[in-house]
């Protein structure tokens, strides 16, 4: 490529590569891959960010690579991509809709000396999903185009010229509004400019992912599900969890503290609670690069939830228990609430309900408590047995024919007494693992309804679960005791042996 064009247009103010070369191609009247072709660069290369690539259209249009380079997205595989020096998935800086400024478009025009074809251009901060506002004119950032294939989106003059009437006429305009903080640190992490806020020694595009998923949380509560926010409005969720995020730790657990006492109870669980905060951390965001966020929600979790074995935790299973509350000490040794909370306030490990939260979030460190609670471990009769553990009395009773559940004390001269704390441990023993259900749908049903269905004793299907030959067990997150445990029949089918079964013979079939 020995020729150089001089009828280029001048660089934008953070203008990528590939907007210059569309803009450069528009003013030859070229479509853009074409022109790419016959000046032989190749299109995507520079939309990849490729320095040598780039270089070639710099010198081709008799100007300096570095303007280019500066605000253009490097590709370096695997989805992953470096800009302003962070590096970022393709979701954080490739997103399938191109966003702008319309004033910011509106004064290309204006400037443009000689065509229009070639006036407007995307400035490479626009790229970034978390930079949702154009702090020169206060004007939150709006959809110009969507489009899956990235030669077609990045077309910028094609684009451009689709969208003028819109542009011109304001058709696409929002409502100003006043920059916020988390607009202005964006801004300094992407020139550069230091601070010494906590989030900044976290990776730039985990961190501003955060504060959006916590600021998500925090307007659950005040707007429902239903009601999300519009893309204009996307800013809310940032600006919310960076109020929190930018103070650092303890802050976010009051945030986190605040926001699990405000929804529901803790046997709703944090998924419930935390929504997509808790999901996408527990699940999806798994990189090491979130591991810091992970690691904070997953300790204030364990610190501040009173779980116990048969309890899930972002993806894997509780195995100890470190807080009790109230309510989950009184169903674990089979006391009524109202008096376990005397037993408790008289022993000095909890406050009065006047001067203290309810049960179900009166909290305490059940590792310090053991030796307290072991004092009056509880005893009582199958009935209580059956109410503290939720089992029916006919599965209670072929239980115990078949082994299970023998009584702690026995005489003739009186009723057998059960350990019920022990029962519960039990219970909670089959449920550790177990995969969280909310909606009990399809093939899973509890023990009752499993037996019935399967014509099976409750006994047979316990010792599939004890001996880890069931694949799938269940806790329905709506159910307290025997009644959480879920199974899915054909599964349970299949594993039965059933030399008795009804049916007729190859044979005679």
């Amino acid at each position: 490529m020995k020729r150089r064009l001089f009828l280029a247009p001048q660089i934008g103010e953070r203008e990528p590569a590939f907007s210059f070369l569309s803009r450069l191609a528009a003013r030859y009247r070229v479509p853009t891959r074409d022109f790419a072709t016959d000046m032989g660069l190749t299109f995507a290369k520079i939309i990849d960010g490729e320095e040598t690539e780039i270089a070639k259209l710099a010198k081709l249009a008799h100007v300096e690579p570095e303007p280019l380079l500066e605000w253009s997205p490097v590709f370096l595989g695997n989805r992953v991509h470096r800009f302003r020096g962070h590096l970022m998935h393709a979701r954080a800086i490739k997103e399938t809709v191109v966003r702008g400024c319309p004033d910011c478009l509106r004064e290309d025009l204006e400037h443009a000396s000689n065509t229009t074809e070639c006036a407007m251009y995307l400035r490479g901060d626009w790229l970034f999903r978390p930079v949702t506002f154009c702090a020169k004119h206060n004007r939150p950032l709006v959809q110009l185009w969507s489009e899956k294939t990235k030669t077609d989106r990045y077309d910028i003059s094609a684009r451009m010229a689709a969208i003028t009437p819109a542009i011109v006429s304001g058709e696409l305009d929002q409502p100003t509004r006043e920059p916020q903080d988390f607009d202005q640190w964006i801004e300094k992490r992407l020139t550069g400019v230091p601070s010494d806020l906590w989030l900044d020694q976290f990776s730039l595009y985990p961190a501003a992912h955060f504060c959006e998923l916590l600021g998500r949380a925090i307007w659950a509560v005040e707007i429902p599900e239903s009601q999300k926010f519009l893309p204009h409005e996307a800013w809310k969720s940032f600006s919310m969890g960076f109020k929190f995020a930018k103070e650092g730790e303890d802050y976010i657990r009051e945030a986190l503290t605040d926001l699990q006492e405000m929804v529901g109870e803790p046997t709703d669980g944090p998924k419930k609670k935390f929504g997509d905060l808790y999901d996408r951390l527990a699940f999806d965001l798994t990189s090491e690069e979130y591991a810091p966020f992970r690691s904070l929600l997953r300790d204030h979790i364990l610190q501040t939830w009173p779980l116990g074995p048969g309890d899930d935790l972002m993806g894997e299973p509780v195995y100890e228990r470190r807080i009790h509350s109230v309510l989950t000490v009184s169903r674990e040794l089979g006391i009524d609430s109202r008096r376990m909370r005397k037993l408790l306030v008289d022993g000095g490990i909890v406050r009065p309900l006047e001067k203290g939260r309810s049960d179900a979030w009166e909290l305490f460190d059940a590792v310090k408590a053991a030796p307290f609670l072991d004092s009056f471990s509880a005893l009582g009769s199958a009935r209580d047995l059956q109410d503290a553990l939720n089992i029916p009395r006919y599965q209670f009773d072929l239980l115990r024919q078949d082994g299970y559940f023998p009584p702690q004390l026995g005489s003739a001269d009186h009723k057998p007494l059960w350990d019920i704390r022990g029962a519960r441990h039990f219970i909670d023993k089959l449920l550790t693992g177990a995969e969280p259900v909310y909606v009990p749908m399809h093939a899973w049903s509890n023990l009752r309804n499993a037996t019935q269905s399967l014509k099976v004793r409750p006994s047979v299907i316990i010792r599939l679960i004890e001996d880890g030959k069931l694949l799938r067990v269940g806790k329905h997150m709506g159910r307290d005791g025997y009644e959480a445990i879920l199974v899915t029949i054909d599964e349970v089918e299949r594993l039965l042996q059933r030399p008795e079964a009804p049916g007729v013979s190859i044979d005679i079939f």
